[in-house]
Formats: structure tokens, C-alpha cells, sequence
């Protein structure tokens, strides 16, 4: 087994490790007695999911955030959410993997429509103007090189 796989992606560490835990309670029942394996194995792939799920909550408020400056780019708070979205995009980052993208590339357009709804809840009006569709990709959103500016203006730009 290559034990760095697990430094390098815990996710799909976690996947591998609870199917080789299946393939192991299948062939030898018996050595294994005593071990919850039906829970044992869920607890390891939910360590798993939990990285992904922190990518996607990373994003939401990424997004959330950029909605705000877009929306309100003259609020004494930009500063404050311009250095979120840096935040968000780094805790991210930091977590995501290239083999959760078959996970979070797919949910981009909930995470944008919850966002969407949030911003809009906490300004208390809706957000005339800004796309209803995720206009961002997974990767453009995961780039730290690409500059906020360039996200924004793609928000803010009149057709």
C-alpha cells in the first residue's frame, strides 16, 4: 500500500480504505470479529466526505461574499468582505483535491443559487443585475493566481 497516498489525498485515502475494509470482512468474517465493521466503515468514508463538504461550505461563502461586493461595492463593509472571499478561497483550497471534483464540480450551481439566496437575506432586497447562474468555474474559483477583481468584474459586467 502506498502510505503517502493518505498525505497526498485523504479522500480518496478514505474510499480506498473502506472498500478495502468491505473486500476484507467479505473474505474473512471470522478474523474480524468483534470490529463493527458496518459502522467502522461508514466512520471512515464520512472522514472522507467531511473534507469535501468543507470545500463546498468554503465556496458557498466565497461566493456569498463576492455577491455582496457586486452588490453593494460602496458599503463600508467591501473591505471586509473582499478579504473574506481571500479567506474562504484559501480554506477551500487547502482541503480540495482533484478527486472531489466529480463531488463539488457538479453541486457549483446549488452552492451559487444558495449564495445567491443568502446575500440576498442579509442585505434584506434582492440582487437585480447579478447572474442567476454560476458564471464561475470550479477551477477559476479554486485559482488563487486569478485576482478577485477579475471574479467581480465577470459579476459586474453589463451586456
Amino acid at each position: 500500500m502506498d502510505g503517502s497516498l493518505h498525505d497526498r489525498d485523504f479522500f480518496t485515502w478514505t474510499q480506498e480504505q473502506a472498500a478495502a475494509l468491505r473486500r476484507l470482512a467479505a473474505a474473512r468474517p471470522n478474523l474480524l470479529e468483534g470490529l463493527d465493521l458496518p459502522n467502522l466503515i461508514e466512520e471512515v468514508e464520512d472522514l472522507g466526505s467531511e473534507q469535501v463538504d468543507k470545500v463546498r461550505s468554503h465556496l458557498h461563502q466565497m461566493l456569498k461574499h463576492l455577491l455582496l461586493v457586486a452588490a453593494m461595492p460602496d458599503d463600508l463593509a467591501v473591505r471586509h468582505w473582499r478579504g473574506e472571499i481571500v479567506t474562504f478561497r484559501r480554506g477551500a483550497i487547502r482541503p480540495y483535491r482533484p478527486s472531489m471534483r466529480r463531488l463539488v464540480a457538479p453541486e457549483l450551481k446549488g452552492e451559487w443559487q444558495a449564495a445567491h439566496a443568502a446575500a440576498a437575506e442579509k442585505l434584506g432586497h434582492p440582487l437585480p443585475g447579478l447572474p442567476e447562474a454560476c458564471p464561475f468555474t470550479l477551477d477559476e474559483l479554486l485559482d488563487e493566481a486569478l485576482p478577485i477583481d477579475v471574479l467581480l468584474a465577470r459579476l459586474t459586467a453589463k451586456d
